[in-house]
């Protein structure tokens, strides 16, 4: 009966609920192709993504916008080009999370920090800073400290800063040299089809590594480098909680 109601149906929106009822996704593209209609383009993406019909849900929620949906395409198919431009446009449409989530995931951690800064985001900054880039958290501090002493200055001098007291951050050299050898091995994507490979990595931080000797073996095994392997993108190469705070100096009540 409902195939052919859709035989004889003229009304778009009838006829389109009509073929998503149905699972025509073709007819219902072709529908949503005249209609132009972001909220045709959604439905028929995610009923697209859920059969499995990947190149339709990823071209459809192109139509819609569909930044969330995109992402979760991408990074479930390890598609770092499509990540990549999903980037640019998700800084198009200025949606700075969706930004950050991609470059994080590329292993762009300098352009990680920019955004943050440049959406005066900078505490947060400061933390990713300390958590991934260690030589960027004097820069950081000083931009932290400048913007804070407008509103509070006390709070703004007790910023300590590593160059200036090194001895406050630990594992401070530890980090700092980890952060330059596994910088060579960030950029590398291996597709998502070899995560099995990948499953039973050590999951020893890098710090932890350093500190046992083993660095460049746990660098290679989370980068998928085994000799047989391609590289992986490194993410985690900090645990060590975050102390950017003078002890010496009281908190503000």
């Amino acid at each position: 009966m409902i195939e052919d109601a859709l035989e004889v149906a003229t009304d778009p929106d009838y006829r389109f609920d009509l073929a998503m009822q149905l699972g025509k996704l073709e007819i219902a593209k072709e529908i949503a192709t005249e209609a132009q209609s972001e909220s045709k383009w959604k439905q028929l993406g995610e009923l697209a993504m859920s059969t499995g019909k990947l190149a339709m849900a990823e071209e459809c929620m192109k139509h819609a916008i569909g930044l969330s949906g995109l992402l979760l395409l991408y990074s479930s198919l390890g598609d770092a080009e499509g990540i990549s431009r999903l980037a640019s446009l998700s800084k198009e449409q200025g949606k700075n999370n969706v930004v950050f989530l991609c470059l994080f995931m590329l292993g762009k951690l300098e352009d990680c920090l920019q955004l943050l800064v440049e959406s005066n985001r900078i505490p947060e900054a400061a933390l990713m800073a300390r958590s991934y880039l260690p030589s960027k958290v004097s820069e950081i501090v000083t931009i932290w400290r400048k913007d804070l002493n407008r509103v509070n200055p006390k709070a703004a001098e007790s910023l300590a800063n590593p160059q200036v007291y090194p001895g406050m951050f630990e594992n401070w050299k530890v980090a700092l040299d980890v952060e330059t050898r596994v910088r060579e091995k960030r950029g590398v994507y291996p597709p998502a089809a070899d995560y099995l490979k990948h499953a039973d990595r050590s999951w020893l931080t890098l710090v932890e590594a350093h500190e046992n000797g083993d660095l460049n073996h746990v660098a290679a095994e989370q980068n998928g480098d085994d000799g047989s392997q391609e590289e992986a993108v490194v993410v985690d190469a900090f645990s060590e909680t975050a102390v950017l705070f003078n002890s010496n100096e009281p908190e503000e009540e």
